[in-house]
Formats: structure tokens, C-alpha cells, sequence
């Protein structure tokens, strides 16, 4: 569908006046900023939704026209779906992977891991991030996966004799399940982003009790 055609046709499904732009970056898939000046409401899209169902589109357009700032279970499910299907990992510069730290190696756990319990077959990129010396009161992020890039992050608190190498395996071993049991949008809108398939995954590895003894035994201490 060509875009006039497609901003016509969510145009007039929404009943609004819109300015749309067409993306193809790897993290924001859905944006919308209403009450601009112009009267014109401001929608990013990422490229997917040009072959989006009329269901997603008639959800798209409810969304946009009664300004609602959850979005319907109907478009996460086909968000989650079609990310599945994305590979941005050749835009990755190597360059700026840093793999190797103070203390651990992550290519050399990542191989590792990936020798052990998944045959090899994982074609995924891992690096560390963030201070080593600055943790959120509140809350703290031992590693990330973004299924776009086909990228683990690893937070650099861990580069430390502080936290055993059985537990920096179990946070790489954990990013790299984000991967074989991606997340999914049930019949209720839930996102199911640790599902059974992906907990029975978890207990498979071989230090399964030992990290998650660790993690219960200093989880206060780690936010002093």
C-alpha cells in the first residue's frame, strides 16, 4: 500500500486530522502526540504496520481518535509478533561492543553457554553497559536483550569479584532465553515476557539454585 494511501485510509478511520511518519528504527514501533498546535496529531509508525490487518488498523485508529494512552491488546499482539521477524543486527558498529571487562570475558561465557545448552546455534552479539559504580536505589538491571539487534547488555555492576561467575553465566544464560522464548501477548493483553516454556528453560541450567540462593541472600545489599 502506498503511504498517501495508507494515511488516507487511517485518516479516515480515526476521524482525525493526522501527520504521519513512516520508521524503520529498532525500538519505538508505535508514537502518537496528540494536542499539537495545528490541531494535527503527531503518528510514528514503524514500517510493519503498512501490511497491519484491518483489525490492527481499526484498533490503530480507536487508539488515535479516543486519545488512549494504553495501547489495545490487539496492536501489542502484533507489535511482539512482527518484532520476531526483525534483524537490525548488521546496523551494530562491532566496534563498540565491549565484551572483555575487568574480571569477566562475556564473548568467552557467551560461547561458553552457548556451546553447553544451545548447540551453537544462537548468532546473537553481547556487550557490556552502564557504571559500575552507579546502581539505581530503586531497581537494578542485570542484563537486557533487544530481539532487533539480536543484542544482549550486560550490565557492568556485575564485572566484579563481588558477584561469582556462576551468577554472570546465569544473567548472560538468562538474556540468551529472551531469545528461544521471545515474549507474547495472551488472549487477555497480557505480555508474557518470562512464560512457562521460558521458566522451564531457566531450571536447565546447572547453577539454577546456586545463583538464585546468591541473588536472595544479597538482593538488599545490592541496593544500599
Amino acid at each position: 500500500m502506498l503511504l498517501s494511501d495508507f494515511q488516507k485510509k487511517l485518516q479516515f478511520s480515526a476521524g482525525k486530522k493526522l501527520k504521519l511518519t513512516i520508521n524503520d528504527n529498532h525500538s519505538t514501533m508505535l508514537s502518537v502526540k496528540w494536542g499539537e498546535p495545528d490541531d494535527c496529531i503527531k503518528v510514528s509508525l514503524h514500517r510493519m504496520f503498512l501490511s497491519a490487518p484491518s483489525n490492527v488498523m481499526q484498533a490503530l485508529a480507536c487508539h488515535i481518535h479516543n486519545e488512549e494512552k494504553s495501547i489495545a491488546p490487539t496492536i501489542k499482539a502484533f507489535i511482539e509478533d512482527k518484532i520476531k521477524t526483525l534483524d537490525y543486527s548488521k546496523r551494530i558498529d562491532f566496534c563498540n561492543l565491549q565484551q572483555k571487562g575487568n574480571i569477566y570475558n562475556l564473548k568467552t561465557i557467551y560461547d561458553d553457554l552457548n556451546n553447553e545448552y544451545f548447540d551453537r546455534n544462537l548468532k546473537l552479539n553481547i556487550t557490556w553497559f552502564g557504571d559500575p559504580n552507579r546502581r539505581n536505589k530503586s531497581q537494578i538491571s542485570f542484563g537486557l536483550y533487544y530481539d532487533p539487534l539480536k543484542l544482549i547488555k550486560i550490565n557492568r555492576i556485575l564485572d566484579s569479584l563481588q558477584f561469582p561467575e556462576y551468577l554472570v553465566s546465569f544473567i548472560v544464560y538468562h538474556e540468551m532465553l529472551h531469545h528461544i522464548c521471545p515474549p507474547y501477548v495472551d488472549v487477555k493483553g497480557v505480555n508474557r515476557v518470562h512464560n512457562k516454556e521460558f521458566k522451564a528453560r531457566e531450571l536447565e541450567f546447572r547453577h539454577y539454585d546456586r545463583a538464585q540462593n546468591w541473588l536472595k541472600k544479597h538482593r538488599a545489599s545490592l541496593f544500599e
